[in-house]
């Protein structure tokens, strides 16, 4: 996904580091559950992205825009999943809802 990250200094003179996930328009599979998606970059993208090869800022921004539809799969899980207190590869077990 892409994000930006930080180190800042507080006012308490604290070293804050901070993260960011960036979000745009949700493709057709997302805007089924919501409005946004975050930025999925495809892997030929990461050097450019993590500035490991030369990008300008019109060619890092034209990354910023929703997967296309068909890259990814979902389905429906345990509403577990919803609390941060569960943990585990089984909250990811697609479950059958009732009708």
């Amino acid at each position: 996904m892409a994000g930006l990250w930080s180190t800042w200094w507080s006012p308490a003179g604290e070293k804050v580091p901070t993260c960011t996930i960036i979000t745009t328009d949700a493709n057709e599979a997302v805007a089924q559950l919501h409005d946004r998606m975050p930025v999925i970059l495809p892997d030929e993208t990461w050097p450019a992205w993590l500035g490991a090869t030369p990008a300008t800022a019109d060619e890092l921004r034209a990354m910023l825009k929703p997967l296309p539809d068909g890259m990814l799969d979902i389905w429906p899980v345990d509403k577990r999943v919803g609390n941060v207190k569960n943990e585990g590869a089984d909250l990811a077990v697609p479950i059958t809802l009732s009708t």
